[in-house]
């Protein structure tokens, strides 16, 4: 590399991909230019706290994993609240919203994934509530907390999170559980059923195999109607689905996209100066001549480290982290990132 010029790496993402892929830059290449630029306000932060963030349990301060101190100390610029338009890959550089241009020489997404809606969901979008990022939650905490009844649709992981705390608070829940909402797992009746009398037990009124036909705004929250004739009120409602990758601005730009970006075993991408890593790529899959998405907290950070050794020069395929179990209401689901943090993980 000549010495007498420092490359500017630009990672799009202030989750575990993003920041890994930096930490790696910078211990490897001290002289670079770094610049992390992310739309959420605060710095890197544990999404899985947010439930306790939102109970009361923990200040912000908790939810923080690296303060702005952090980044200062390593040279690393953190650019926050600032939305990427588009990508000019033939210019290098990305348009922000307020149309500033930041060049680049090597660009990492790591941009992750937002709240999936259901379409038979859109036209009650204005009534719904999502819990995954820290400005959703900033917006519903006090709500929640002087709420008493709530409805949740769809029921994926965070979602039973989410149900868990408001059963901690001693709230009045129902749920209606969309069993595609488990996205990338697969129920099976048995499973479901099993699931369901594991809620129900709890205290929880619950419902399946059934889907909303309207949600009216009522003088005090919402009524919620089904196609199967239910009828429930709440203050809240809330919606579980899974997740879909944020590539909305990398579009149009040249890059593979199928749900996701597509990259290979190296996370590259179809545009040589160009990587993604995290929930917004997926990665081609040798064994399965297929792409597939790999989501959760260790499998992003060893993809962001991927991303930055080959960034650097290096020819590492990438791996998944070991396989854990997940055991929602007595089902066991395989899964390879839900997990209590607690202690900082290793990013």
């Amino acid at each position: 590399m000549n010495t007498d010029y420092s490359p500017h790496y630009l990672i799009l993402g202030n989750g575990p991909a993003g920041n890994k892929a930096a930490l790696t830059l910078r211990e490897n290449d001290p002289q670079a230019l770094i610049t992390i630029v992310s739309d959420e306000n605060i710095e890197f932060y544990y999404k899985p706290r947010l439930t306790d963030y939102i109970a009361g349990k923990i200040g912000s301060d908790r939810l923080r994993v690296n303060d702005f101190k952090f980044y200062e100390d390593r040279n690393i610029r953190l650019r926050l609240g600032q939305k990427v338009e588009k990508i000019d890959p033939v210019g290098h550089r990305v348009i922000l919203k307020h149309m500033e241009e930041v060049g680049y020489d090597r660009l990492v997404i790591a941009s992750g994934s937002r709240a999936r809606l259901l379409p038979s969901m859109e036209s009650y979008a204005e009534h719904l509530n999502f819990v995954t990022s820290f400005r959703e939650v900033m917006e519903i905490k006090e709500k929640v907390q002087e709420a008493k009844d709530f409805f949740l649709l769809g029921g994926d992981l965070v979602g039973f999170r989410f149900l868990n705390m408001l059963r901690s608070m001693d709230k009045n829940v129902t749920m209606l559980i969309f069993p595609d909402a488990f996205w990338p797992f697969n129920l099976t009746d048995e499973m479901l059923s099993a699931i369901e009398a594991g809620v129900t037990a709890s205290g929880t009124r619950v419902y399946s195999r059934d889907s909303v036909s309207r949600i009216r705004p009522r003088d005090r929250g919402f009524e919620i109607t089904t196609k199967g004739g239910v009828q429930e009120n709440a203050d809240l409602v809330f919606s579980f689905n899974g997740l879909i990758p944020r590539v909305e601005f990398a579009r149009g730009t040249g890059l593979d996209i199928d749900r996701g970006i597509l990259v290979n075993e190296y996370m590259e991408t179809s545009l040589d100066h160009i990587y993604a890593c995290g929930s917004c790529a997926q990665i081609y899959n040798a064994g399965i001549n297929s792409y597939t998405t790999s989501i959760g907290w260790p499998n992003a950070a060893i993809q962001g480290e991927t991303a930055a050794l080959n960034i650097l020069g290096d020819h590492q395929k990438v791996e998944s982290a070991g396989r854990k179990y997940f055991d929602l209401e007595g089902v066991q689901i395989k899964t390879s990132w839900w997990e209590n943090i607690e202690d900082p993980p290793s990013v």
